[in-house]
C-alpha cells in the first residue's frame, strides 16, 4: 500500500488561512521514518557480508519488488491509496530474507510510475520508500520469530506467510494513517478509517495476498528464481483483472456517495426555498447539515460569531453570515458543507429581495395614499373657492336680475339700464374667477404620460411670468412611468420651479430627466443668488414636504447650493 498527495482539504483558521503545521508535521514523521532507516543499513551491510549468498538474493528481490510496484492498483481512490502486486512479492521477500536486508530490499526496491509521471515531492516518494522499507523489516522479524515456534518446514511456512501478511498490512496501514493524518488534521479515528478497507474487502485481500505471497516462497524455495519469473506473468494477468474490479466497484461507490449528497442537498434545498424569514434560513441550513453529517458541531450564524474552536466558512454574498465547521472535518464532507452554504446565501439574498420589494410596494402604497389625500384636499380648497369667490358673484347678479324685474313694472328707463349693467358685470366677474379656478383645477391633473408636455407647460408659464430663459433636456417619448411616479415629479419640480420664480432672481433654469427600467432621476438647476440649505428656516415646509414625498416612495431628495452659486435639486426615485 502506499500514498499519492492528492488535494487536501485546506481549512480556514479565524484569519482566513491555512493552517502551517500540517506540512511541517509531516515532513518531521517522514524524517524520523527515513532516520530509523538510515540506523538500519549497517547492520543489513554487516549481514551481507557475512553471507555473500544473500547478496544475489536480495538484488533479485529488489528488482522483483521494483517491477511488482510498477503495476498499481486504486484501491481507495478518493484517499489516494494504492495497491499493488508489490505486496505479495515484498511479504514473500520479507520471508525469505534477513530482516534488515529486507528492510533495505523495501526501501531501494519500491518504485512505480507515479514517480515518473506525477511528480510527487521528494518527500512524498521519500514516505512511501521508507514507509515500504520499515513495513518490510518489522514484518522480517515478526516472520524469523514465529518460523521459530514450527518444526516442520511446512507449518512453518505457512505460520511465516500469514505472520507476514498481517504484520505487513498493519504497519503499512498504521503508516499511512498517520500520514493522512498529519497530511489532513484528521483525528486518529478518520484517518485510520480513510486508511484502510472495511471488512469484507480486507479479509479478501488478506487472502489473496496470503495466497500470493505462499505460491512465490514455494516457487522460489523448490523450483528457483526462473520459475517465479514465470509464474509472475499469470499473476500479473490476475491482479490486472482485479484491478479492473476494484476499479469500478470503487466508482460505483463513488457514484452512490455523490446520489445520497445530491439527495440531501436536494431536501436542503427544500427546505431553504420554503424558508419565510433569515432565521428560519440558519435554522434550517445548521439541522440539515448536522443531520446530513450525523454530528452536532456544525454552527450557522448569521453575524458570523461562531465558536473559537471551529474553522470559518464564509456563506458566499450574505457577509458576515457564516458557517463553523470543525477542523478534521472530511474533505468530502467540507464539499458538501460548501454547498450548503451556496444554497443558504441564495435563500438569504432570495429573503431580502423579497423584502426590498415588499418595502417598496408598500413605499408605493403610502405614496399613492398622501398624493390622494392631498387631491382631496386640493378639492376642498377648489370647492370652497368656487363658493366663497365665485358663488357671491352670482348671488349678486341673480339679485340684480329680480331687481330689473321690479324696475320693469315701473317706468323707470335710466334705472333698469344701471341694474342690467350690474348685473352684466357680476356675471364677468363671476365667469372670470370661475375661469381661473378651472385653470387651477386642470394644471393639476397629469394624464398618464404625459409627464415630459407637462415639465414644458411649467417651463414655459416660468419664462412667461418671471423672464427666466429655460430649458428641457429630456428623452422623448420617455419610458413608461408609473402615474404615482409622474405626479410626484411633476410636483417636486412645480414646487422647485415655484421657488425659483419667488426667491431665486434667475436668469437661466435647466429640467434634466434620464429614465430607464430601473430608476428615473430628475435635475433641476438655476443659475440665481443660491442660498445655505443648513440654514433654512423649519417653519417653510416647501423643501421638507418635497423630502417627505420622495422618501415616501424610497428615493433621494438632495439640495445642493450656496450663497451666489446657483441651486442644484436632484430627485431619484426606484421604479
Amino acid at each position: 500500500m502506499s500514498l499519492r498527495r492528492t488535494r487536501p482539504r485546506t481549512p480556514q483558521g479565524r484569519n482566513g488561512s491555512p493552517p502551517a503545521a500540517t506540512t511541517a508535521g509531516f515532513k518531521v514523521f517522514v524524517a524520523i521514518m527515513a532516520a530509523s532507516l538510515v540506523g538500519a543499513v549497517p547492520l543489513a551491510v554487516e549481514t551481507l557480508r557475512a553471507e555473500p549468498g544473500v547478496v544475489w538474493q536480495a538484488v533479485f528481490w529488489t528488482v522483483f519488488v521494483a517491477a511488482a510496484n510498477l503495476l498499481r492498483i486504486p484501491m481507495l481512490p478518493r484517499s489516494g491509496v494504492d495497491v499493488s502486486l508489490g505486496a505479495p512479492v515484498a511479504i514473500a521477500g520479507a520471508v525469505l530474507l534477513p530482516p534488515f536486508v529486507a528492510a533495505l530490499v523495501g526501501f531501494l526496491g519500491f518504485t512505480n510510475q507515479r514517480e515518473f509521471k506525477e511528480r510527487p515531492s521528494s518527500w512524498m516518494i521519500l514516505y512511501n520508500r521508507a514507509q515500504v522499507g520499515l513495513s518490510l523489516g518489522i514484518t522480517a522479524l515478526v516472520v524469523s520469530f514465529v518460523q521459530s515456534w514450527f518444526a516442520t518446514p511446512v507449518l512453518s511456512l505457512a505460520g511465516g506467510v500469514v505472520a507476514g501478511t498481517i504484520t505487513y498490512n498493519s504497519v503499512n496501514t498504521a503508516l499511512v494513517a498517520l500520514a493522512l493524518a498529519l497530511l489532513r488534521r484528521l483525528t486518529p479515528s478518520d484517518a485510520a478509517r480513510d486508511a484502510a478497507s472495511p471488512f469484507p474487502r480486507f479479509f479478501t485481500n488478506f487472502a489473496v495476498a496470503s495466497l500470493l505471497s505462499a505460491l512465490i516462497v514455494l516457487a522460489y524455495e523448490q523450483v528457483g528464481v526462473l520459475a517465479v519469473l514465470l509464474l509472475s506473468v499469470p499473476l500479473w494477468l490476475g491482479y490486472d483483472a482485479l484491478r479492473a474490479a476494484r476499479e469500478s466497484e470503487d466508482r460505483a461507490e463513488e457514484l452512490a456517495d455523490r446520489v445520497r449528497e445530491l439527495e440531501t442537498l436536494n431536501e436542503l434545498s427544500r427546505q431553504l426555498l420554503t424558508a419565510r424569514t433569515p432565521d428560519e434560513v440558519i435554522r434550517e441550513a445548521s439541522a440539515g447539515l448536522n443531520h446530513a453529517l450525523a454530528t452536532d458541531s456544525i454552527e450557522v450564524r448569521r453575524d458570523g460569531n461562531v465558536a473559537e474552536h471551529l474553522d470559518v466558512l464564509k456563506i458566499p454574498e450574505c457577509e458576515p453570515a457564516a458557517i463553523g465547521i470543525p477542523h478534521d472535518l472530511s474533505e468530502k464532507s467540507t464539499a458538501m458543507v460548501e454547498a450548503a452554504a451556496g444554497l443558504a446565501g441564495l435563500s438569504l439574498q432570495r429573503l431580502e429581495l423579497e423584502e426590498e420589494l415588499a418595502e417598496m410596494e408598500k413605499a408605493r402604497r403610502r405614496l399613492s395614499e398622501q398624493i390622494l389625500e392631498e387631491g382631496q384636499s386640493e378639492r376642498s380648497r377648489i370647492a370652497l373657492s368656487i363658493h366663497d369667490e365665485v358663488l357671491p358673484y352670482l348671488a349678486a347678479a341673480e339679485m340684480q336680475a329680480d331687481n330689473v324685474r321690479t324696475i320693469l313694472e315701473t317706468p323707470d328707463p335710466q334705472r333698469a339700464a344701471e341694474l342690467v349693467d350690474a348685473t352684466g358685470s357680476a356675471v364677468r366677474s363671476g365667469i372670470t374667477q370661475l375661469r381661473e379656478v378651472l385653470e387651477v383645477l386642470r394644471k393639476q391633473v397629469l394624464t398618464p404620460g404625459d409627464l415630459r408636455p407637462s415639465m414644458e407647460r411649467l417651463l414655459k408659464e416660468l419664462e412667461l411670468g418671471e423672464g427666466v430663459t429655460t430649458r428641457l433636456d429630456a428623452p422623448d417619448p420617455l419610458p413608461p412611468l408609473p402615474l404615482a411616479v409622474e405626479i410626484l415629479a411633476l410636483e417636486t419640480v412645480r414646487g422647485c420651479l415655484a421657488n425659483i420664480a419667488r426667491h431665486a432672481q434667475a436668469e437661466h433654469a435647466t429640467i434634466r430627466i434620464d429614465a430607464d427600467a430601473d430608476r428615473i432621476i430628475v435635475d433641476v438647476l438655476d443659475d440665481g443668488v443660491g442660498f445655505a440649505p443648513e440654514d433654512v428656516d423649519d417653519a417653510r415646509h416647501g423643501l421638507q414636504l418635497m423630502t417627505q414625498r420622495v422618501e415616501l416612495a424610497r428615493g433621494r431628495f438632495d439640495v445642493s447650493s450656496a450663497p451666489g452659486r446657483g441651486t442644484h435639486v436632484r430627485l431619484e426615485v426606484p421604479l
